[in-house]
């Protein structure tokens, strides 16, 4: 019997060794899941607080941007301010003789011919009176928005030639 006694202790004391050790598993395993789970949650926050950081930081670039372009914008639209525009001058002077002789090449550059100037002084408004526009398209007009009287549908060249003619031909 004493031998029964024996393999009855025994058996109790690995069933209990085996419920202990069941407990500390299952004890483990659930710090284990606790541990990843505030980890991944730490990632995450960690994570959040990143974005916020580079989309504050890319918001402030870019209203340095926004007030660095509108600087450069007013320093443009002072130097425009300041340069004058040669149609503008000819026809502000209001004068019938020219306000200065222009070289000769430059005419010739323009196609300002005698010709041209006994054609331009041979205008009168009854020319444009009986001128009828109702068949021709309308000329396309800039998009630049005006910054006086001045038409603004003329390239360089064309506003450089009526300049010219403006201010070489006499009118009676």
């Amino acid at each position: 019997m004493d031998l029964w006694q024996r393999a009855k202790v025994f058996a109790e004391e690995a069933a209990r060794r085996s419920q202990e050790i069941s407990k500390e598993a299952a004890k483990r395993s659930q710090e284990l899941t606790q541990g990843a789970a505030r980890l991944s949650q730490e990632f995450v926050s960690e994570t959040t607080k990143k974005s916020k950081e580079m989309a504050a930081e890319a918001a402030k670039k870019a209203d340095l941007l926004r007030s660095e372009a509108l600087r450069a914008a007013d320093q443009i639209k002072t130097l425009s301010i300041d340069i004058p525009i040669p149609i503008a001058s000819a026809l502000v002077s209001g004068s019938s003789a020219a306000v200065a002789p222009e070289p000769a090449s430059d005419l010739e550059r323009f196609g300002i011919t005698q010709e041209l100037k006994e054609f331009v002084q041979g205008i009168q408004i009854s020319t444009f009176r009986d001128f009828s526009m109702q068949d021709e398209p309308e000329p396309e007009i800039s998009t630049i928005p005006p910054s006086s009287n001045v038409r603004q549908d003329l390239n360089e060249w064309q506003a450089r030639h009526a300049t010219l003619v403006l201010s070489t031909v006499k009118v009676f």
